[in-house]
Formats: structure tokens, C-alpha cells, sequence
């Protein structure tokens, strides 16, 4: 029989509320149940206070897994500071709970690695927030394969995904976001009606380019061949990979395909 830490989230509670009512009533489970139950008990530290309710216990399960699950619509993703929709869920009153229930309650209910360094389960369901609805979204209940989607929690919860440490250099950002603009603006006005495809909606893709090369670097990785799709691909040849301006608008007004060359696309 695997241990009680292979138990986590709603598996964990479902056990327990087993136990519980085992221990009220041995002939209110199974008898395999009850066989199991009799020479296999939870640590001390799962055993919850005789003055916590079952529905107390439940509802810290419940409220954990909606975190892991609605999170991301709480998350603070906007940059002009609009409210997120948030859901009901997320609300510890929708589960029937407290912040003074959920002390009384161990960690281990919650689960993972938030519950890891938690003395309670309102220290885990506080760190889970920190996850789950801070500044960047985790939503992945829609994968099917299990494995997949325990990988992602697990990495979501250990802070594989964690922002770097490193302050982001907000002048550095506006002068890249600038140049990206500035160009796609000249050539619109330049080459109007000429066949590209513009940037616009994706312009990070140049910042998130440059940090992923920069990342890559530091790794000790020497060759990067860059597979894209159409779109941005001007911006990105211009300041990702530095060709310079003067042959991409050489391309413009002379294009291979007139020297035929049978490309969709000059670039």
C-alpha cells in the first residue's frame, strides 16, 4: 500500500474522510477498506484536531485544489492594473472555511510543494496564492495526460516558472519596444501596400527573443537556428539577428522573386 505521502490534494482528503469515518464506525467502509485501515494509520501530523468538522477539513481540500485550478483568473495580468475577473472559488467563505479554521488544520491537507515549508494549511493555501494568483498564470487543468499535467503543477509549485531575480530594466525594454516600432511604422508608411507581415500584437516577441539568446548564451550554447512563421519576421531579422536595414529595404524595392526565385516571400 503506497504511503500517505503519495496522497496529495482532493486523494489526501478523500482518504482521510475515510478514516474519519472509520474511526467513528469500522462497518462504515468497505471491509478491504477496513482491513487496510486496521494495521495502516495516518502520521500524527495528518490526524486532524478532534475539534475541526469534517466540512473543515473538505472545504481546505477544496479551496486548494480551485486555487491550482481558477488561479490564473485572478492573476494580476494586466499592465494598465485592471481588476482580474477572479471566480468564486477562490473564496475560502465559498468552501465553508476561515482563515482561523484553516490554521488549526496541518499543511499535508493541502498538498505539493506549497505545503513543503507550511506549518498550517493557511500558510499553504497563502503560498498557493502567491503561485497561482500573482503576476503570471498557470492553467493547465485542460491537459488529459496526467503525467503532463502533474509535471506542470509540479513546476508551477517548485518556481521552475518563477520570475528571475533580476529587476527587468524598464528603459532598456521601452528603447527595444521602440526601435521594434519605429520600424514597423517606417516601412508601413515606406512600402505601403507591400506584401508583409507586421509585428503588431506580438511586438515582446523581440525582448522575450533577445533573454531566451541571452539565457541560451550563459548555457554555453554557440549555434541558434530560428524556424518562424511570417509574422514579425522583419522585426526580428532587424534586431534579433541584426541584418542590416539597408538590404531588407533593398529587398523591398528589388525583390528576389523578380530574379526568379520561387519563394512565397522575398525574406
Amino acid at each position: 500500500m503506497p504511503g500517505w505521502q503519495d496522497f496529495t490534494g482532493l486523494n489526501r482528503g478523500y482518504v482521510l474522510e475515510l478514516y474519519d469515518r472509520f474511526r467513528q464506525n469500522p462497518s462504515s467502509v468497505d471491509p478491504a477498506t477496513r482491513a487496510l485501515f486496521e494495521r495502516w494509520t495516518p502520521p500524527a501530523e495528518d490526524l486532524p484536531d478532534e475539534s475541526a468538522p469534517l466540512q473543515k477539513i473538505v472545504g481546505a481540500v477544496t479551496l486548494a485544489e480551485s486555487i491550482r485550478r481558477y488561479g490564473h483568473l485572478a492573476a494580476q495580468l494586466d499592465p494598465l492594473g485592471g481588476r482580474p475577473v477572479g471566480d468564486p472559488s477562490l473564496r475560502a467563505e465559498t468552501h465553508s472555511v476561515s482563515d482561523d479554521d484553516l490554521r488549526k488544520l496541518p499543511a499535508s491537507l493541502v498538498g505539493g510543494p506549497a505545503a513543503a515549508g507550511a506549518a498550517t494549511a493557511l500558510e499553504a493555501i497563502e503560498a498557493l496564492r502567491r503561485i497561482y494568483c500573482s503576476t503570471t498564470g498557470y492553467d493547465y487543468a485542460h491537459v488529459f495526460v496526467p503525467e503532463e499535467r502533474d509535471w506542470l503543477r509540479q513546476a508551477a509549485e517548485l518556481g521552475r516558472f518563477r520570475s528571475p531575480a533580476d529587476p527587468i530594466d524598464p528603459v532598456a525594454l521601452l528603447d527595444r519596444l521602440t526601435a521594434v516600432e519605429a520600424f514597423e511604422r517606417f516601412l508601413h508608411r515606406t512600402f505601403p501596400g507591400k506584401t508583409r507581415f507586421s509585428i503588431e500584437g506580438i511586438d515582446m516577441l523581440v525582448p522575450v527573443l533577445d533573454e531566451v539568446i541571452g539565457e541560451a548564451a550563459e548555457a554555453g550554447i554557440h549555434s541558434i537556428l530560428i524556424g518562424m512563421a511570417h509574422r514579425g519576421r522583419l522585426n526580428v531579422m532587424a534586431h534579433v539577428l541584426n541584418k542590416p536595414y539597408q538590404q531588407i529595404l533593398a529587398e523591398f524595392k528589388d525583390p528576389l522573386s523578380a530574379k526568379n526565385f520561387r519563394e512565397d516571400m522575398a525574406w
